[in-house]
């Protein structure tokens, strides 16, 4: 297991997380609209990082990844 940082784009801005994963293809399945990103993007800050909420892909507590296995 190792953590990505996935962003949920939904056009004017997205939600960040770390997601706890085995591999980015299991977050694509699970989580199909999900973009993953091995390394973080350049502009991603200390300030940015502190922000983003570390969760596992098997969470069925967080309301986040509830929403988004619905899809």
């Amino acid at each position: 297991m190792r953590e990505f940082l996935v962003c949920y784009d939904y056009g004017m801005g997205g939600v960040w997380r770390w997601l706890t994963a085995p591999s980015a293809d299991a977050i694509h399945e699970t989580f199909e609209d999900l973009i993953v990103f091995d390394t973080p993007p350049e502009w991603w800050t200390g300030q940015a990082d502190a922000l983003a909420l570390h969760v596992d892909i098997e969470d069925a507590t967080d309301p986040f990844l509830k929403l988004l296995k619905r899809r």
